[in-house]
């Protein structure tokens, strides 16, 4: 193999090296980055949909109060446009479902505010309500319900919160392949730059040695070189001159 060959297959490898190390670096991060951006993006979601739907259920409650003292038939329309704000709100974080646990809280806020809501309009359309049917019948409905959804809303905090430190974690273990690629790159640099200095710079120190010698000392031109190469073709040549001129 001749020299140009070898160094051009040494660069050439070394380049591609760092190529595939940067590659898979950047291949990972940018995977990693939109898995969890997605994440974060979906865990915001439901968290909104959690407040939402808490501000809901509290407004209901407020209309509810309000109409022990001021019976109006408007409460009713309005108790009825909230319920479906929060059914919307419910609906949405259904549809944006993140982890597994989410799955059993939403089921379980659907069925508790199912019951709410059919004992909140009981105790609006019937006649002479008492503060007191209110806190035995309704009331503990609409504390289940809102601790459901403050569960829901606590799940997806926690959640985001784990989401960063795997993040975290995770974006060190995707540097690891470029790492080792890297430092495996590094390693045959060296080893490329010893071949180089072996193969090439060596022997011709041995030349340009050898034929100082020969000029200013008449010592024999006796230079060892151990592959067959353009630098053994030039020791051939050299070596034929210097013949070539003794024969003069």
């Amino acid at each position: 193999m001749g020299i140009r060959v070898k160094i051009l297959l040494g660069f050439f490898i070394l380049a591609f090296m760092l190529f595939i190390s940067g590659a898979i670096s950047i291949f990972e991060l940018t995977k990693l980055s939109k898995a969890v951006k997605m994440m974060i993006n979906d865990s915001y979601r439901s968290i909104d949909y959690s407040k939402q739907m808490l501000d809901a259920i509290e407004r209901q409650e407020r209309l509810i109060l309000f109409q022990l003292g001021n019976e109006q038939a408007e409460n009713k329309v309005c108790f009825d446009n909230i319920a479906g704000e929060f059914k919307m709100n419910l609906d949405s974080a259904r549809a944006n479902l993140t982890f597994k646990d989410e799955v059993v809280l939403i089921d379980s806020i659907a069925i508790n505010y199912t019951l709410f809501e059919i004992s909140a309009r009981n105790y609006l359309e019937g006649g002479h309500k008492q503060l007191s049917d209110y806190l035995n019948e309704v009331y503990p409905l609409m504390l289940v319900t809102s601790d459901q959804i403050k569960k829901l809303m606590v799940l997806n905090q926690r959640e985001l919160y784990e989401s960063a430190a795997f993040h975290e974690s995770s974006a060190q273990r995707a540097i690891m392949p470029g790492l080792i690629v890297i430092l495996t790159s590094l390693l045959f640099t060296f080893v490329f730059t010893y071949l180089i200095h072996h193969y090439f710079v060596s022997p011709i120190i041995s030349l340009t040695k050898g034929i100082n010698d020969y000029v200013k000392y008449r010592k024999p031109f006796k230079v060892t070189l151990e592959t067959k190469d353009e630098l053994w073709s030039l020791k051939e040549s050299i070596f034929n001159l210097i013949d070539a001129s003794k024969q003069e």
